[in-house]
């Protein structure tokens, strides 16, 4: 038998109830069952305080009747409406555990083949799977990480607003002067940004001079100084542009409020930046974490969102199966996947971002840089490792040297030239 799955099991007091509950955004589903899944009670209530406070009450009294000294309260982790209801729970000292909402749709298809669903059915399933698999376990970011994640994920979403904009300005300017990106790789530049928010169109630039130019695109330039060559280059590609002329100064009316939009954004991102290097200061074991060379603000504060405090862990595998970054293997009648991927079950955004702190690391880390040498040289029967591999057997090793620098209480420290790596 599996010893986590029975220690999760054993968990579960006999003299608890489990209470199955499917969040919604008005309305929300309880199914409260005993250990042997006896159904005690169901009913649905509002997604208010009243609401909550009228199912807690249904509950008490169902404890009271039963003689049981507790309930564990099990919801569906899909969306953001279990978040009220679980932290409501959690003040009030009582048990709350989050279920994978995928986890929850196999053992539903499995119990019912004909699929049938219904909030009450969800209900009953979040309560089946923790009386019959146990507890999973169920960190709320408490005080400064709940601002720190919440933080981190408006940094994330602002990061890919201002992607989603580059690229649809890329594509209008395909349509509108093909040979824009041929002088400015970057359209986020001051020069490029100073000339889309102009709003000019090629065939408006073939009517100017090249001094007339230079003086539209000077006018209001609040930066340090313009790429002359630069605008001398793109005014001769603008004369001879084969940007079709049909809508060409909508289309440059809507570049230069994308450009505003863009600036707006780099504007956010910077005091979203601040704020989160701020709250991640303020966490006694950032201070270990950013003692590795190679890893900054952002990814520490990245590890630290998803993670919550590191002294929650009993060891650092738990850490890596939280990031989905630990090697599964493949095996049917006898014979094994010659390639060991990732089990990609934990968090995609931690994994997100050990993946791009590793990649740094493996760049500008000597210690790092050895270790993998190592690994991706040695003799073909050790299996020597490929780049993708090595990559992500940095990030369990990042997260292995977090782990034990952060119970510890140390700094990292580049080991000697002589030292064995491990």
């Amino acid at each position: 038998m599996n010893i986590n799955t029975d220690s999760k099991r054993r968990q579960v007091p006999d003299d608890y109830l489990v209470a199955g509950i499917d969040p919604h955004k008005k309305t929300h589903t309880m199914v409260l069952m005993t250990r042997g899944e006896k159904v005690l009670t169901s009913l649905k209530f509002d997604n208010s305080k009243s609401g909550f406070e009228h199912a807690v009450k249904r509950v008490d009294d169902q404890i009271s009747k039963s003689g049981n000294k507790g309930v564990i309260f099990a919801m569906e982790a899909g969306g953001h409406y279990w978040r009220n209801l679980a932290y409501f729970l959690n003040k009030r000292g009582m048990w709350v555990c989050l279920v994978n909402p995928f986890t929850a749709k196999r053992l539903r298809e499995g119990k019912d083949i004909n699929r049938a669903k219904s909030d009450m059915r969800d209900a009953r399933v979040m309560a089946e799977l923790v009386i019959s698999n146990g507890i999973p376990q169920t960190n709320l970011p408490q005080g400064t990480y709940a601002e720190l994640r919440a933080v981190y994920n408006a940094y994330q979403r602002l990061i890919k607003e201002r992607s989603r904009l580059k690229s649809r300005m890329k594509s209008l300017l395909d349509q509108l002067f093909p040979e824009f990106c041929q002088v400015f790789d970057n359209v986020c530049s001051k020069t490029a940004m100073q000339v889309l928010g102009c709003c000019l169109a090629p065939v408006d630039i073939a009517r100017m001079q090249e001094a007339q130019f230079i003086a539209c695109i000077r006018k209001g330039f609040t930066g340090r100084a313009l790429k002359m060559q630069s605008l001398q280059k793109l005014y001769l590609l603008g004369k001879a542009s084969i940007g079709a002329e049909e809508g060409a100064r909508g289309i440059a009316l809507e570049l230069r409020l994308m450009t505003q939009q863009l600036l707006l954004l780099s504007e956010q991102i910077e005091q979203t930046k601040n704020i989160l290097q701020d709250l991640l200061l303020s966490i006694p074991e950032s201070r270990c974490i950013l003692s590795i060379q190679g890893v900054g603000h952002i990814a520490a504060a990245g590890i630290l969102a998803e993670t919550g405090p590191l002294q929650a862990y009993r060891n650092a595998g738990q850490l890596i199966k939280l990031a989905g970054t630990n090697p599964t293997s493949w095996e049917s009648a006898g014979k094994r996947h010659s390639i060991t991927h990732m089990s990609k079950k934990g968090r995609p955004k931690l994994r997100s971002c050990l993946w791009i702190a590793a990649i740094g690391l493996l760049r500008s880390n000597p210690d790092f840089k050895e270790w993998s040498r190592i690994r991706r040289e040695r003799e073909l029967h050790m299996h020597p490792l490929k780049p993708r591999e090595t990559v992500g057997a940095a990030a369990n090793r990042l997260l292995r040297i977090i782990y034990a620098l952060v119970k510890n209480g140390s700094m990292y420290c580049l080991p000697q030239v002589n030292e064995v790596l491990v």
